[in-house]
Formats: C-alpha cells, structure tokens, sequence
C-alpha cells in the first residue's frame, strides 16, 4: 500500500491535539472531538477541519505515521543554553501548556508588550509635565494601555482555544484564568490611575 503524502513542516500532532506517542484509539477520539467544534457546522471553518482530517489520515495510517515521524522537522529551540529545552516534556511535566512557538500566541504576547511599553512610559511623562495641550498624548496613551489588554486578552483567548481543541480542558479553569486575567489587568489601570492622581496632587 503507497504512503500517503504529508508535509513534514506541519505538525499533525499539535493539529490533533495528541502527544507523539498517542495510540489508534487516542487519534480517534481526539479526531471526534475536535471535529465537533472545527466543522463548520460547529462553528468552525472548511480550513481547519481540512487540516483536521489531513492529520487524521496522516496519523492513523501506521506507515505513513512512521514515515512522517522520521522526517520531521525538529522544533526550534526557544533559546540556546548549555541544556536542551524539549518544549513537548515540559508540557507532560506540566509547565508549558502550549507550543512555545505557536506564531498568533507570540505575535499577540509581543504586540501586548509593545503597547504597555509605550502606554505607560508616555502616561507617566505627560500626566507629570500637566500641560493641557499634551491631551492628544494622553488620549494615545491610553488608548495603547487598552489596546495591550485587548492583545493579552486575545492571547489568552488562543491559548484557550489550542488546549480545548481535542481535549476535555476543563470550563472552570478557563472561567478562572479569565477572572485572574481581568482582576489583574483593571487593577494593574486603576493603580497606576491612582498613582499618578496622587502624584499630581502633591
């Protein structure tokens, strides 16, 4: 029987949401989760549930599985250091829950840092000069402090979404990273509202 064809770039594995070593029984089951939610009767698209069946196909045919596996390209590395980093043991271990270099998680991590960069920075230095005039200033400060929590908060909303697909991750803890998420970030603005009241008042 011929292989069937596979892109070595991808990663069925992570498009399941299974670990390397899953068994037939663990693809099929994953596969009937994450099918219900990426078709697009379930609210998905056509792409994701192509993607779906293609890492189905791929996985579920042990040869073609074998092939693939040998092929593979390994992982970049998130930094270089004297130890190897294997990001698939640290999320069995339990600190990584998500692949470190999944690209909408970074982008969206990174472009909530750049906000808050220049947000708070550009806050701090016209609240303390109060001139009137720099209103526009202020108004583009805030609006990057409100854009950064909206980035954070949709990369909160992707990790979400990549460890609910294929798995049963429990609702409550979803319900609680969002409580965190939103007590941290109105109390993080209203700190450094009341800061920088008090500072002005002096």
């Amino acid at each position: 029987m011929a292989l069937q064809k596979f892109d070595s770039r991808k990663d069925y594995y992570l498009i399941l949401g299974v670990p390397q070593d899953a068994s037939a029984e663990d693809l099929d089951r994953a596969y009937r989760g994450a099918a219900r939610k990426r078709h697009p009767d379930g609210g998905g698209s056509e792409e994701e549930m192509k993607a779906l069946n293609e890492a189905h196909d791929i996985l579920s045919d042990p040869e073609t599985r074998k092939a693939y596996d040998a092929e593979r390209r390994p992982r970049p590395a998130v930094y270089q250091s004297s130890m190897a980093f294997d990001p698939e043991a640290a999320s069995r271990a339990g600190t990584l829950k998500i692949p470190v270099n999944d690209p909408d998680l970074a982008g969206l991590l990174i472009g909530a840092a750049a906000c808050f960069g220049v947000g708070i920075p550009l806050l701090l230095l016209v609240e303390m000069q109060w001139v009137f005039v720099l209103w526009p200033l202020r108004v583009m400060a805030f609006g990057a402090l409100l854009l950064g929590v909206f980035m954070a908060h949709s990369a909160l909303r992707v990790k979400h979404h990549k460890l609910r697909s294929g798995s049963d991750y429990p609702r409550r803890l979803v319900v609680l990273q969002e409580l965190i998420f939103w007590a941290v970030a109105l109390g993080g603005i209203g700190t450094l509202i009341a800061f920088l009241y008090m500072f002005r008042s002096r």
